[in-house]
């Protein structure tokens, strides 16, 4: 289970362009190197899923903005993956979640789609060998509210405010109680 080559108590990991993402201070030997937004040199290794038991789900607000994180286990090692709130990857993961038998272990496998300039991200949930149906979608909202077309700045845009705190809400009243929760690692811990 897991990704196989980590070691320690807990493994910070974050989604980018398809993949999970885990970063190092030093260069591994399968790292690729990079210079990120800040100017800083990274060292990250790429991943095409995550397998384990769901075991924490919550938000974090940094200077960055507010994320989901799960955390998932293997038995040994606790994987924190980092997400964007109302991200693609988030979205599709929380309308999955309450179809999971969050007593068994899970496949976490991210993807992006490119079509043109139009790019759409996913979390897929696979279970026993199956992918995980939507508990919510556009036929069958089960409470959960639609997008809301707005103007910004004169711009029509959609706007997901309202499906969010839906969603979180709903991961606080119905998800959070059927998962035993771990101690948290803190952000010291992180490799990064």
């Amino acid at each position: 289970m897991g990704l196989q080559s980590n070691q320690g108590s807990g493994v910070f990991l974050s989604i980018s362009n398809g993949k999970l993402v885990r970063q190092f201070k030093s260069p591994t030997d399968h790292s690729v190197s990079r210079v990120n937004k800040a100017g800083k040199e990274v060292h990250e290794e790429f991943y095409d899923s995550l397998i384990g038991q769901i075991k924490d789900l919550k938000t974090k607000e940094t200077e960055y903005g507010k994320f989901w994180v799960i955390t998932v286990t293997d038995g040994s090692i606790n994987y924190m993956l980092e997400m964007k709130y109302s991200s693609g990857y988030s979205v599709s993961f929380l309308k999955a979640l309450p179809n999971v038998d969050l007593k068994k272990p899970v496949t976490l496998s991210p993807k992006l789609y490119i079509d043109g300039d139009k790019k759409s991200s996913v979390l897929f949930i696979n279970q026993n060998g199956a992918a995980i149906k939507h508990h919510f979608t556009k036929d069958t909202p089960n409470g959960m509210p639609p997008l809301e077309k707005i103007k910004v700045k004169g711009v029509e845009t959609w706007d997901d405010t309202k499906r969010m705190e839906f969603l979180e809400d709903y991961v606080k009243t119905h998800i959070l109680s059927k998962i035993s929760v771990l101690p948290e690692v803190s952000e010291e811990e992180a490799p990064f």
